[in-house]
């Protein structure tokens, strides 16, 4: 298993057993699961700045660099702030606003760390990336598309799952379900990204 996927592993046990030891119940998880969007848009953030121009001749342009950041927290905002509105008004039974996710999190006990866990587990792939070149030679245009399809996987995890737990009548198998469901989609997820580095690498031998 490769360390930045044993990284995420690691925080899906971590978070289940924060989430088993302090009573949550599955609505925090749910939460949890959703912040993972904007840590991913938060370490996106550097991936524009170290990535490889559209047009390596013109050379690296930083206003544009810039825009394009600028441009994807807007649209990338969009998205994981509509799906948040769902997950608290579906699993929270409340309105989604600053004080209510701060008092979520400050009133929450482990919450702090799990999400500390969360950043951490996603830093390791951004620093493993950098490490074997994959975050330097990839286009500034695929770093703008790149986390739209584990958000839309993630906004669907996230929802059918909730929908699920309405059936589920003991809060402990509800965390447990969650975070396999969870698990399982992180290494689907990365078996599909590793199939298309290598596809490069396999016509090249021909």
């Amino acid at each position: 298993m490769k360390l930045p996927l044993a990284a995420l592993v690691a925080f899906n046990l971590l978070s289940l057993a924060i989430a088993l030891f302090m009573g949550w119940d599955p609505a925090r998880i749910l939460f949890l699961y959703w912040a993972e969007n904007v840590v991913v848009a938060l370490w996106q953030i550097p991936r524009f700045f170290v990535a490889e121009s559209n047009h390596p001749d013109a050379g690296y342009k930083l206003p544009n660099r810039v825009f394009m950041t600028v441009f994807f927290l807007f649209h990338y905002g969009i998205f994981t702030f509509v799906h948040g509105m769902l997950v608290f008004s579906l699993f929270l039974n409340q309105e989604m606003t600053q004080n209510a996710v701060i008092n979520l999190v400050t009133g929450t006990p482990g919450l702090p760390l799990a999400l500390l866990g969360l950043l951490l587990s996603h830093g390791v792939q951004f620093f493993s990336d950098l490490a074997n070149g994959t975050a330097t030679t990839t286009p500034l245009n695929q770093v703008m598309a790149q986390p739209y399809k584990r958000i839309v996987v993630l906004h669907l995890v996230v929802l059918l799952s909730g929908a699920l737990l309405m059936f589920l009548p003991y809060p402990m198998t509800s965390l447990v379900l969650l975070a396999v469901i969870k698990t399982g989609m992180d290494v689907y997820m990365d078996r599909k990204q590793m199939k298309r580095q290598e596809i490069p690498a396999n016509v090249a031998q021909f």
